[in-house]
């Protein structure tokens, strides 16, 4: 498969809470038993994993519709403009031997094979729906699970290689856009509180990743003694507690410091529309605001889904495989401004 073929299909259509709540996915660990997990596991204990899941996904018609990606076989450049468009993993990302993604085609559902476990999985939507995506993925684990033994305890639930996902295996998260907490000064301190509640706070790229563009990724910590259920209302509640935060900070902007505010809009617009050369971070820092603009009406012709292509778009895997070939860092600057330029210049605006 072309993976520059591939869309963020599952942004389609806008989910709730959209202006703030960027996606929710929820995604399960699962092992094979008396199989080596992958850290340990020898090259034949992971073909044994990699053809068993291939055969059950041929073998079963509501999974027919998956595609499959050999991880080894896609380019360097390849895997990282899977992770930069939240398909795979950073770990997948290094490639390997028997190393697999199967994708479905609505781009939403995935099975990453001979991970950090022996299968990853899971759904993504748009807005706040981590309840669908929990229901959605746990029809994919069931449809696996009934050909494929677990590795499974009573007393402590799935087993995987990290004994943070031990139990439920699950981690639940939401991508949010904060720049009203970010610009109040708020976030610094709900980030210090996260961990109270049993939750955890990423940045854009997840684990170990830097914060960008006033984007966090919430999810859950805890994942033994509790239901998947439990987890997910866990999160939900903490999420829509944070959007009435989030939207309170950009009502007070919006009401004592429109002018500095409208003022930050059209300058990162001005710059968007007109710089030469542009890296990936000054992209992200100034493409931040323009998602503000979006909900007070200022870009009647950018919508949030276009925006969340749009910030994909701009990071360095995406630039090098639209323009044919691998760029320096000062290239890829170029051609980010270039594209960014024509995108910004051709937008109808309401000032």
């Amino acid at each position: 498969m072309d993976v520059v073929k591939l869309t963020e299909k599952w942004a389609e259509p806008a989910g709730p809470a959209n202006h703030i709540v960027v996606s929710s996915r929820v995604r399960h660990a699962r092992n094979l038993e008396r199989v080596a997990f992958p850290p340990r596991a020898g090259k034949e204990d992971l073909r044994r994993v990699s053809e068993s899941v291939d055969r059950l996904i041929r073998g079963n018609v509501a999974l027919t519709g998956f595609a499959r990606i050999d991880i080894n076989a896609c380019s360097s450049v390849e895997r990282s403009y899977l992770k930069e468009s939240h398909i795979i993993s950073p770990e997948l990302e290094h490639g390997g031997e028997y190393r697999v993604l199967h994708l479905d085609q609505r781009r939403s559902c995935a099975i990453m094979v001979n991970e950090e476990d022996h299968l990853r999985m899971y759904c993504m939507r748009s807005g706040l729906q981590l309840m669908p995506s929990l229901e959605e993925i746990n029809a994919i684990d069931a449809l696996l699970g009934r050909s494929l033994s677990y590795a499974y305890s009573e007393k402590y639930g799935f087993l995987t290689t990290c004994p943070s996902n031990v139990g439920t295996g699950m981690r639940a998260s939401v991508m949010l856009h904060l720049p009203g907490l970010v610009m109040t000064h708020q976030i610094e301190e709900i980030v210090k509180t996260i961990p109270q509640t049993g939750l955890t706070v990423r940045g854009y790229h997840g684990e170990n990743s830097e914060f960008l563009g006033d984007f966090y990724q919430i999810s859950n910590e805890v994942t033994l003694g509790r239901t998947e259920e439990e987890i997910v209302e866990l999160l939900a509640k903490f999420i829509e507690r944070l959007i009435a935060r989030e939207e309170a900070a950009r009502n007070v902007l919006f009401e004592k410091k429109r002018w500095q505010v409208e003022d930050m809009v059209w300058r990162s617009f001005a710059l968007l529309s007109q710089a030469r050369v542009m890296s990936s971070k000054e992209a992200f820092k100034l493409l931040s605001p323009i998602r503000l603009g979006i909900e007070r009406g200022y870009l009647p012709t950018l919508t949030h889904h276009r925006f969340n292509h749009l910030i994909v778009t701009v990071q360095p895997a995406h630039l090098q495989l639209a323009e044919g070939g691998e760029l320096g860092v000062e290239e890829r600057g170029i051609a980010r401004a270039r594209f960014l330029r024509t995108t910004f210049g051709t937008l109808n605006t309401h000032n």
